[in-house]
């Protein structure tokens, strides 16, 4: 089984690749680019759903897949736990945000079956559609959004991390694309969205907030949409005895390939104490946040003021995965969006070389941590340099995987930051004038 997913997963990033290069490179088709807004909209909308909808039964039941991952070894015994009264971060360890095995637990009282919990990210990604291309449009040009739709409908991460994995990255996609199709002006909706993200699935969206904060136009007000109720849940938990510092800790001492301390553990034989590893992430998140404020701060309005905000949210999170000890390409579907956008936009730019690394990131990103998990068994780093050292064909594999994936995160983030310096130095500081239609006619309705 474990053979057979790898292969599955190496088939299906190999051929998304190359969907997604021909994608890139070749100019959108008159047809597709003549379609009214509404009639792509409901095409799109409709073949995305399908797409996933086939996916599953087609895993599930003809395959005969078995759930598997993260959905079997967490989701379904942290929700058993709840439905027996245990609390969590009290009674058992948790890496996830405290009403996140309640809800998995709700989705088990309707249909007691795995399956029912990879249905509802299934739903989650579908839903999130409307509200991240209403978002998108707002800065991009409609060809090029059209050109990210279809990068992210024939993107691997998605297709196996949500239809087969069932991986709750879909639910925070969803929330994040509502809290960022909501923030020009229903600010209190924005808020309670991303508050949910945190209190629902898990603490990482966290790091978005001092970005999401400054996009606001009413911030008091969407502050305190956004930490009222994260404080009265997490504050509801301590109450009940539990330790809400639990996630941080559990995930602080996992460890991952797919990073720079990884890297640096495999080619030189020696670990980075965690404590300096977490160091370096922070002061890497920390510096990132800090650029992006700068740059919210000298672009208060119009298009570019959408566009940082879904740039420098990625920012964040390629940022994080490239240098944080626990990693996984999986958590870049929470962001895959933007990240298409972002990818489309170089396209019509000129900077069609920008297809490559993003291939790269395509192929790479579903089987990598498939093949750390199997065959190398989590693997450490040191415990790589050592298989290498041995001649191991599976290290070297690895060792030659894992350079690639690197760059093509690095390839991102510099890009990214040259694109935020550009907005931030041709923006006018002064000018409150929003030239941006949608958020005009959010703020006329």
């Amino acid at each position: 089984m474990d053979l057979r997913n790898l292969l599955l997963r190496v088939a299906l990033g190999a051929f998304c690749s190359i969907l997604s290069l021909l994608i890139c490179l070749i100019p959108i088709p008159r047809k597709l680019a003549d379609l009214q807004r509404s009639s792509f909209d409901l095409i799109f909308l409709t073949v995305f759903a399908l797409s996933r909808i086939f996916l599953f039964f087609f895993a599930f039941f003809l395959l005969h897949q078995k759930p598997h991952g993260d959905l079997v070894a967490f989701y379904l015994p942290e929700a058993h736990k709840v439905l027996h009264g245990l609390v969590p971060y009290r009674d058992f360890q948790s890496s996830y945000a405290p009403l996140n095995p309640y809800l998995d637990a709700l989705l088990l009282r309707i249909h007691n079956s795995p399956l029912s919990i990879v249905v509802f990210q299934i739903a989650c990604d579908i839903a999130s559609i409307p509200f991240w291309i209403g978002f998108l449009r707002r800065f991009l040009a409609e060809n090029t959004l059209r050109r990210s739709a279809l990068l992210y409908l024939v993107q691997p991460l998605l297709l196996w991390g949500t239809a087969i994995d069932g991986k709750n990255h879909a639910c925070i996609s969803l929330l994040l694309a509502i809290t960022l199709f909501a923030l020009a002006r229903k600010e209190i909706v924005s808020g309670i969205a991303y508050s949910l993200s945190i209190v629902v699935v898990k603490i990482l969206p966290l790091m978005f907030l001092p970005t999401l904060f400054l996009g606001s136009r009413k911030r008091l007000k969407w502050a305190l949409s956004a930490l009222s109720l994260t404080l009265l849940v997490y504050l509801g938990f301590v109450l009940y005895g539990a330790d809400v510092t639990v996630p941080l800790r559990f995930e602080g001492s996992l460890a991952t390939s797919g990073d720079l301390p990884y890297f640096w553990a495999y080619l030189s034989g020696h670990s980075i104490p965690g404590i300096v590893s977490g160091a370096v992430t922070l002061l890497g998140v920390g510096v990132a946040v800090v650029f992006l404020s700068w740059a919210q701060i000298r672009v208060p309005s119009g298009p570019g003021r959408s566009r940082i905000l879904s740039d420098g949210i990625l920012l964040l999170l390629i940022t994080l995965l490239l240098l944080s000890k626990k990693s996984d390409p999986i958590y870049l579907t929470m962001c895959l969006f933007p990240l298409c956008a972002f990818t489309s936009m170089q396209m019509e730019t000129g900077r069609r070389w920008m297809a490559y690394p993003y291939a790269m990131l395509t192929f790479l990103g579903l089987p990598i941590s498939s093949f750390f998990f199997w065959p190398l068994r989590h693997a450490d780093g040191v415990r790589l340099h050592e298989m290498l050292l041995g001649g191991s064909r599976n290290a070297w594999l690895m060792a030659i995987a894992q350079p690639l994936l690197l760059a093509s995160y690095a390839v991102f983030i510099v890009r990214i930051c040259q694109e935020l310096l550009h907005l931030s130095h041709s923006a006018r500081p002064h000018s409150r004038l929003s030239a941006d239609p949608a958020e005009q006619a959010l703020g006329n309705s």
